[in-house]
């Protein structure tokens, strides 16, 4: 099964020069305030761009729709919250202990958050990728790309089977982390550190049954 991006939600042309560059971030941040501002159903690409202080047509240089803007942002999301994942892991992993991973997946969860919450709109775009599906496929594209990541990665040294069933098992532990998070973040009933604590307590559990 293909897992190339959809063609009309891929950005029409990445830009080189400094101005443009220039331009295709202020559209990045225009979209990420009013995300922010407004949720996901009341922007539209006339505000995006006004926001910008450009016209239309030059935000459909670089992107052919709001969903297209929206992507964007949940990928370069995604991709922050995977270097935390990469990072954490060449603290931790001990190709003769595994408790080394699970002893500390209460730190990945807390830079994973922490990550989020400094980056533009952060939890709105959590929110956005629950709710559209073409965020819901970043989601995935993310999940299913570090699952793979780490099931080559630790798999050899801790004796963890690569069958379909334990990319599986990884990918469902990365959307419980997500999850999580989104708790923590979204419910003022559900204090952060109570959320992370009892996550990891569960994730751990689930990992010693996979990594023990």
């Amino acid at each position: 099964m293909s897992r190339e991006l959809p063609k009309p939600l891929l950005e029409k042309n990445k830009p080189q020069q400094a101005r443009a560059i220039e331009t295709y971030e202020r559209i990045l941040r225009a979209a990420a305030e009013l995300l922010e501002e407004r949720g996901v159903d009341s922007i539209s690409t006339n505000n995006i761009a006004e926001r910008a202080a450009i016209t239309v047509p030059a935000l459909y240089r670089y992107f052919p729709n709001k969903y297209a803007v929206l992507y964007t942002l949940g990928a370069r999301l995604m991709d922050k919250q995977n270097q935390v994942l990469v990072a954490w892991s060449n603290r931790y992993f001990a190709p003769d202990d595994a408790n080394a991973l699970i002893d500390n997946l209460r730190e990945l969860l807390q830079e994973t958050l922490e990550v989020t919450l400094n980056g533009p709109a952060g939890l709105a775009l959590l929110r956005a990728l629950r709710a559209l599906p073409v965020m819901q496929d970043v989601l995935l594209e993310s999940h299913y790309a570090m699952s793979q990541w780490a099931t080559e990665n630790w798999a050899q040294p801790l004796k963890l089977d690569t069958d379909p069933d334990n990319l599986r098992r990884m990918r469902l532990i990365l959307q419980m982390g997500t999850s999580a998070i989104e708790l923590a973040l979204e419910d003022p009933d559900m204090p952060i550190d109570f959320a992370l604590n009892e996550a990891t307590d569960m994730l751990q559990m689930y990992w010693r049954k996979i990594l023990l």
